[in-house]
């Protein structure tokens, strides 16, 4: 069967299992004969079974399909929409500030990652879920926050969460308390203090959200890379990656009180070296990004400041 219920109305197409990512999901909201896609996944996967997983519910993806709902711009979450776009004509919705990723996939590469010529090289003929092998497409509804999405009698609340990347959000459906976070809450699976931000992130922005969304009393909680949580490990989840995001800033201000000041590349050979907090093994430039927002949030609060040449220290 191409998709699983996991409560009633609620569906999810998983995709294979991606190394590190885990299994990447896509989720159908079907209601009065009508299906909303929350994550078209990747071009292939599972962005290419969405078609079958609707039919097999005994609807026609050309008719019933209401819309392909972004929570953000990334490959492995929003690479599929312009495919099923192009099959079955649903309007793509995504936020403003990561509609230019679905544009111009490029600049996943370009401008949301740190990294050198030779990583960037690399990454064009990377086979994992952040390949960028997809054409470019504009989207087709511009959402915000706090706008409301239908899809028959079932409601969905828009709200723009900014941290792993500046336009991502949550969706929450009030009425099953079922929040569908991306990658806002869970990065990746089994352990939810592991975490990454692109460019475009905050940390603030993170635990700001993390706070808002841990008040919406969500009984359902659906992340893009890891298994559904309910009621009690749902709200556990909240506080497993505040608490993450919360020691990757003590440790990365305890490294640059203890050597005096250091560079990103410095940082990034410390933490790998002193494995003190969960880290990302795929690409060495989502760490290195998320180290770069990082500091960026502590320059904010006034516990770092840049020296010049991309040289940190403490504030004293």
């Amino acid at each position: 069967m191409a998709s699983t219920e996991i409560i009633p109305g609620i569906q999810v197409v998983r995709g294979k299992f991606a190394d590190e990512f885990g299994f990447i999901a896509s989720y159908l909201i079907v209601d009065e004969n009508e299906v909303l896609v929350i994550d078209p996944g990747t071009a292939g996967d599972p962005g290419d079974r969405l078609e079958k997983a609707i039919k097999d519910l005994g609807l026609e993806p050309k008719n019933d399909l209401v819309g392909i709902l972004c929570t953000h711009g990334h490959p492995d979450h929003a690479a599929g929409a312009g495919r099923l776009k192009k099959s079955v004509g649903a309007p793509i919705m995504i936020h403003k500030d990561d509609a230019e990723l679905l544009r111009t996939p490029a600049d996943f590469l370009n401008k949301r990652l740190v990294m050198d010529r030779a990583e960037r090289f690399s990454m064009k003929f990377d086979k994992g879920p952040l390949r960028v092998n997809y054409r470019g497409i504009d989207a087709d509804e511009l959402i915000s926050h706090g706008q409301k999405i239908s899809v028959g009698e079932t409601v969905l609340r828009v709200i723009h969460t900014g941290g792993h990347s500046a336009g991502h959000c949550a969706f929450f459906d009030v009425t099953r308390k079922a929040l569908f976070s991306g990658d806002e809450v869970n990065n990746f699976p089994n352990d939810p203090r592991k975490f990454y931000v692109d460019k475009t992130g905050s940390i603030i922005a993170k635990l700001t959200a993390l706070e808002a969304l841990s008040k919406l009393g969500a009984d359902h909680l659906f992340p893009a890379h890891d298994s559904p949580h309910i009621f009690a490990d749902a709200r556990l989840q909240f506080e497993a990656v505040r608490d993450g995001v919360i020691h990757l800033q003590d440790t990365v201000l305890t490294l640059l009180s203890a050597r005096g000041d250091a560079d990103l590349e410095q940082l990034v050979f410390d933490i790998k070296q002193s494995r003190s907090v969960p880290i990302t093994l795929s690409y060495d430039a989502l760490l290195t990004t998320t180290l770069h927002v990082t500091l960026i949030s502590l320059s904010e609060a006034g516990l770092v400041r840049n020296l010049g040449n991309g040289v940190w220290t403490t504030v004293e």
